[in-house]
């Protein structure tokens, strides 16, 4: 019989706080000694960038404008991807019994989902930052130092909301594969929908287009790019983010607890 832990959510004591960047550092380590895998993971948004990049180097203007578009949609995609690894990874700790294991430990199991959501925020700014790389030195977007600070910033804001929405999906879902199916397909058109300009969308579907948290990274994250600077809805965007993250982290470490 496994003893729970009574450790209130959220107890971040200097105790526990180490064994969790420990965690986390841990599971970071294992992620980049699989190298075949890590390779993959990086280059997959370069390699969609290269496909909406090429056909601009003929000076055609709709590829161009398209690039422009798109760009920081991929972006975004490269920090959201972490979340279905997040998906899988906690269902199938919860199909091999390892969160029990984890109610023996002296660290709270919330402070240890921080730290496996800790590992995969730093693979998905990783893919950003490979991305935003190709964007400076090959598309030569002109961005100021302060839009690239402010874009890592944001990555990592938009990553922890999807990665805690990952785990939200975990938490709802009991079997790996599923999880991340519905994972993927909750993604996809969210991030399709936040990507085209409001002038190309409905009215109605533009109302309901702003409350997504994919719109709200990419608002972020869309004017930076094209002109160096924030919009008037940042401050609404970035707070939507934070309180999404707050939510989806908060139920599904509740829900995890509550099995173990």
């Amino acid at each position: 019989m496994y003893s729970i832990q009574s450790t209130e959510i959220g107890d971040f004591s200097n105790s526990s706080l180490r064994p969790t960047l420990q965690f986390s550092t841990t599971l970071l380590y294992s992620n980049l000694r699989n190298w075949k895998a890590l390779i993959i993971t990086l280059g997959m948004p370069v390699i969609m960038l290269l496909g909406f990049w090429l056909p601009t180097l003929g000076g055609d203007e709709e590829s161009q404008e398209l690039m422009s578009i798109m760009f920081p949609a991929i972006i975004l995609l490269s920090v959201i991807m972490p979340g279905l690894t997040q998906a899988t990874r906690l269902t199938r700790w919860r199909e091999q019994e390892i969160f029990q294991r984890f109610a023996l430990t002296p660290v709270p199991l919330a402070n240890l989902m921080v730290g496996a959501a800790l590992s995969q925020i730093v693979i998905g700014v990783g893919q950003g930052v490979v991305t935003l790389l190709f964007g400076i030195f090959i598309v030569e977007l002109n961005l100021t130092w302060q839009s690239v600070l402010l874009v890592l910033g944001f990555m990592v804001l938009a990553g922890a909301t999807f990665i805690a929405f990952g785990s939200f999906v975990a938490a709802l879902i009991r079997k790996s594969d599923i999880a991340g199916y519905v994972f993927f397909f909750a993604i996809m058109p969210l991030i399709f929908l936040a990507s085209f300009p409001p002038d190309m969308m409905p009215e109605s579907i533009n109302a309901i287009v702003i409350w997504l948290p994919t719109a709200m990274a990419i608002e972020l994250i869309g004017p930076l790019f094209l002109f160096n600077q924030l919009t008037s809805d940042a401050l609404f965007a970035g707070l939507g983010l934070l309180i999404y993250t707050i939510f989806f982290a908060t139920i599904s470490a509740r829900r995890f607890r509550l099995e173990v």
